[in-house]
């Protein structure tokens, strides 16, 4: 079966044995892909849109996918006892931060968390590391031309300074090629915003320069 290599990357995170809940599912390809290629596998394919559910159903039939279960609820509402791993991806981070902080009860009986979101990374990772989880596991792929980076939190408490929360400890940690790039974007882009800005902006100024000496020392 054919899916985007962020849905790939995301599934081969999760490990054998597990008991996934993923909230907005779309067409479940993600789902499907994990049953197929792990072992021991149950998942909840869950989504407040009919329609993708529709597709999601017969993506599980033509490919004769076991152990999904389909829900059209809304956010954690569809954790059932056992559940221990979470998927949020293709959201953007306060909406994420938003589903996880509406129902924090359950997220006492969860191991993981797997998370890709499209922006705001700082708030991201700093908000569920607030919720008792901290970073495991980071990748960041170009799919589309753009960059996504994925994130594994397990339960914990870690200290990450505000650098580290906005790249990724575990990003600066293994500074792979995709990273090294994605920080040159991030330099290219501040110090466009930094002459752009005129004398009176002094604090400002001096928060990207900082920003970037940090990133050329990454």
């Amino acid at each position: 079966m054919k899916i985007s290599k962020r849905l790939r990357v995301i599934g081969d995170l999760v490990k054998d044995n597990s008991f996934i809940l993923d909230i907005g599912c779309d067409h479940a390809l993600l789902d499907i892909y994990v049953v197929k290629n792990k072992k021991n596998i149950k998942a909840i394919a869950s989504d407040i849109n009919e329609k993708p559910l529709k597709i999601a159903r017969e993506n599980i039939k033509k490919y004769d996918a076991k152990n999904i279960k389909i829900t059209k609820k809304d956010g954690l509402e569809s954790y059932e006892e056992g559940v221990d791993t979470i998927i949020l991806s293709g959201l953007g981070s306060k909406t994420i931060v938003s589903i996880l902080k509406k129902d924090k009860d359950i997220l006492t009986k969860i191991d993981k968390l797997i998370i890709s979101s499209n922006n705001d990374y700082l708030f991201l990772r700093k908000s569920i590391c607030d919720l008792g989880f901290k970073i495991e596991e980071e990748q960041i792929i170009i799919d589309k031309n753009k960059y996504y980076p994925i994130i594994v939190f397990t339960k914990g408490k870690e200290k990450y300074n505000s650098f580290e929360l906005k790249y990724g400890p575990v990003l600066l940690k293994n500074k792979d090629k995709v990273f090294k790039d994605y920080l040159k974007l991030n330099k290219k882009k501040l110090l466009k915003i930094y002459n752009s800005l005129g004398n009176k902006y002094f604090l400002k100024k001096f928060k990207i320069k900082k920003e970037i000496k940090l990133i050329d020392k990454a």
